[in-house]
């Protein structure tokens, strides 16, 4: 099931969603045990920079774009996302 399309995105608008990389300012990143990840969608839906697509039984980050804000990881009612010092 998908909450959102490219451009439906909390806090972000369709224009600029993709055009800057966090990466490089970003200090800690989310990690994602797929064994527990139920693919329910809560932290694709709430991510502000929209980086999270789910894939198959579970989600992806794309880390390029992650901002490591940490609101997937506490959002997830499955505590399968944890957030790791970079």
């Amino acid at each position: 099931m998908r909450f959102k399309t490219k451009g439906e995105i909390a806090w972000a608008t369709s224009e600029n969603q993709f055009t800057i990389r966090t990466k490089e300012w970003r200090y800690q990143k989310p990690i994602i045990a797929e064994s527990k990840c139920k693919n329910c969608g809560i932290c694709s839906l709430f991510c502000p920079s929209g980086c999270i697509e789910e894939l198959g039984d579970s989600c992806v980050i794309d880390l390029e774009y992650c901002k490591g804000c940490g609101i997937c990881a506490k959002l997830c009612p499955h505590d399968a996302i944890w957030m790791e010092r970079e």
